[in-house]
């Protein structure tokens, strides 16, 4: 290349050939230009030491060509035979690598240069520039983003690595893929452009919050709408969002975690609703009922607990439920309590509890196992209802029980009295006919003795007339003291109660104590003894209802059906709910009756309907109510009231049914229709409710077919 054509690539503001090269070995940039027509190559000592040769300032362009990498000289070649195509508009620019003499180190180039054409090519000629720690700092990028991609790839974590404020995607693993609902095409796409759907919710702000500030964040609950298999969707994760930065600390891009924790939230949401019902079942009950830990603190009272207790929740927690338990029931009970902890089943006692007047009232208490699903206890409900009108009723009858008893023991002392007596009289008379005898052989002789004798006789004939009289009065006071003895007999039967409950108590002491050395046939043996006493007890129970089941016991008054259905509900709440029966209650009329009676009538209806339901099948029970004529009375209905009109309430049910062959079996006392190990129970409870219903002047009659239900039918007089 001549001076003058060297000076022609001169511009302002270089004002010599000389200036520009100066300026351009301070940029340490060589300069060179290739004669088309000649194929060779004018450089300077900076293009010849980058090269890794010098001497020579010409060179042809072939020879020039072993100085580049064999790989890379055919890009080299393409890229000038581009650069003389006029599309190119005769730019030229290519990268390569040397190949260097020995012991001189392989570089990276970068050259660039310029065709002039006019009608042919006028001149081309360019720099060279080395590049090898941009190239090399390039590679070690490109290294780290395939090493971040392959741990993103390889996550078992969703992972995306966002770049840019923009945020676009730089790496996303297919498990974030998955959570978003999307498809490979989101890579390389920014975040919004990836999923629209989150432009109106908060996360981008996020993440451009945590680009500006370097400031990690993380939540460990949040939601998200994310579309997914086409429609919008409610989501929640664990998730992260950290800054990467360079070794500068400049941030460059965000490293995104996530954890799908939605089935997690949504079961935690389905338990604090179930909870909720729970709590709000247990407000609207009428007995005292409380949610214990599994030792027995209080985490939930209902609104009757605190207003019989006067107490908060807060004050509950802290003074316990045993503080409100009569100190010397509380004593008596403690084992029969600690047992039944122990145990972690449901137990119940009666106890005294303290009111927030200061007054205590008598009790059934029960305590009501909860247990998760691996069967292991995760709470008590703490159940009381209020029995002290019976408790009152039944004490107030033991002493008038014990005062009639007295009464009889002296009574039967002045009938051993009179016994005597009479036992002295008939010696008297027997001493009075032989003396009659003798002096009947002396009529004769005293007239006036035998008159007087007469007058004697007539006396003793009045005085056993009014010792006759006297055993009549005697034999009315024997059958006023058989009454009382029957009633005293009720009371004692209560008194069968306490040794089948040692029984009972005793055999789950001894399966728990001493089980092992028993063995399998010796706790078999043990837990027939504590069936057994279970179904006494039930039996005596069952037996002691009846036996109260009389007409004219307490006068009749006005009772509200639906009162009595919502008492007998709260009653069967625990079966109801281990059921799931789905119980539908139509209004209910008042009538004239017994409460207590009628609750008996109702319960063993109730309770039948709930047991005889098909195996599989959550009981379904309906209880309706109308008002009938006599004349539409079914035949075999023949109540003992003479009025025109009756209540007829039915408690129908889908259960298991019966065939209407047994239908007046049913009603009498012991009869069963399926065995003991088929369905539990006395075969007492319709044999209740018929005795209930004709000390009510009405009747009870029931029509059903096998596994199609049954219907149970009652008749008020109205």
């Amino acid at each position: 290349m001549s001076r003058e054509s060297s000076a022609s690539l001169v511009h302002h503001p270089f004002s010599s050939f000389e200036e520009l090269s100066i300026a351009l070995k301070a940029a340490r940039v060589g300069i060179w230009s290739l004669d088309i027509e000649s194929q060779q190559v004018r450089w300077d000592d900076r293009c010849q030491e980058i090269f890794g040769t010098s001497g020579a300032y010409t060179i042809a362009y072939q020879e020039l060509l072993k100085f580049i990498h064999p790989e890379d000289r055919r890009q080299v070649d393409e890229a000038l035979i581009w650069a003389l195509n006029p599309a190119s508009q005769g730019n030229y620019e290519v990268e390569f690598r040397t190949c260097p003499a020995a012991n001189q180190p392989q570089r990276w180039l970068r050259c660039i240069g310029k065709v002039y054409i006019e009608r042919e090519v006028t001149r081309f000629s360019g720099m060279a520039q080395e590049t090898t720690a941009i190239v090399e700092s390039r590679k070690q990028l490109e290294a780290s983003e395939r090493h971040w991609r392959s741990l993103v790839d390889h996550s078992a974590t969703a992972t995306a690595i966002y770049q840019g404020r923009e945020m676009r995607i730089q790496a996303v693993n297919q498990a974030m893929i998955n959570i978003w609902g999307k498809d490979e095409s989101v890579r390389g796409k920014t975040f919004d452009e990836a999923i629209p759907e989150v432009a109106e919710q908060p996360f981008l702000t996020l993440l451009q919050g945590v680009y500006d500030t370097g400031v990690a964040y993380y939540t460990p609950e949040g939601p998200a709408m994310l579309e997914v298999k086409g429609r919008l969707q409610e989501f929640w994760f664990t998730y992260s969002y950290v800054p990467l930065k360079s070794e500068s600390g400049q941030v460059y891009g965000i490293i995104h975690t996530a954890t799908d924790i939605t089935q997690q939230v949504q079961a935690r949401r389905a338990l604090e609703i179930q909870q909720e019902q729970f709590k709000a079942l247990m407000e609207g009950s009428l007995l005292l009922k409380c949610i214990l830990t599994p030792q027995g603190t209080f985490t939930f009272q209902n609104h009757r607990y605190g207003e019989y207790t006067g107490l908060s929740l807060e004050q509950s927690k802290q003074k316990g439920w045993q503080s409100l338990l009569y100190p010397e029931d509380l004593q008596n009970l403690s084992y029969h309590i600690l047992q039944g902890f122990l145990s972690q089943q449901t137990f119940s006692f009666e106890g005294r509890l303290l009111s927030g007047k200061g007054d205590y009232c008598w009790h059934e208490i029960e305590f009501v196992a909860l247990l998760d699903e691996n069967k292991e206890l995760s709470g008590w409900v703490f159940r009381a209802t209020n029995i002290h009108e019976q408790k009152t009723l039944q004490q107030q009858l033991e002493y008038l029980v014990q005062e009639r008893t007295e009464e009889l023991e002296a009574s039967l002392e002045e009938l051993q009295a009179l016994n005597e007596e009479l036992v002295a009289s008939n010696e008297e008379l027997r001493a009075t006919s032989d003396e009659l005898s003798q002096k009947s052989l002396m009529l004769e002789e005293s007239n006036g003795a035998l008159q007087e004798r007469s007058e004697a006789l007539g006396a003793l004939n009045e005085e056993l007339q009014a010792t006759t009289e006297e055993l009549g009065e005697y034999n009315q006071q024997l059958s006023l003291s058989n009454e009382r003895l029957q009633r005293f007999a009720y009371v004692a039967s209560h008194d069968l109660q306490e040794p089948l409950r040692k029984i009972q108590t005793f055999g789950s002491l001894v399966i728990q104590k001493y089980g092992d050395p028993l063995g399998e046939q010796g706790l078999s043996f043990l837990n027939r003894i504590s069936k057994a006493g279970e179904q006494m007890s039930t039996l005596i129970q069952d037996l002691l209802t009846y036996s109260r089941m009389t007409g004219g016991q307490n006068p009749f008054q006005v009772v509200s059906l639906q009162q009595i259905i919502a008492q007998v509900m709260d009653m069967l709440e625990l079966p109801i709910e281990q059921t799931k029966a789905m119980i539908e209650i139509e209004t209910l009329p008042a009538i004239m009756g017994d409460e207590f009676q009628l609750s008996q009538l109702f319960q063993n209806l109730l309770s039948n309907a709930l047991k005889f339901s098909k195996q599989g099948q959550s009981p379904q029970v309906r209880i309706s109510a109308r008002i009938i004529r006599r004349n539409q009375l079914p035949i075999a209905v023949k109540p003992l009231s003479k009025v025109d009109r009756f209540h007829q309430i039915s408690v129908m049910d889908q259960g298991i049914g019966f065939d209407e062959q047994f239908l007046d079996r049913i009603f009498e006392v012991f009869q069963r229709l399926h065995s003991k190990q088929e369905f539990s129970g006395t075969g007492i409870g319709l044999s209740i409710c018929q005795r209930v219903m004709e000390n009510h002047l009405g009747a009870i009659t029931a029509e059903s077919r096998l596994g199609q239900g049954a219907s149970f039918h009652v008749y008020f007089p109205g």
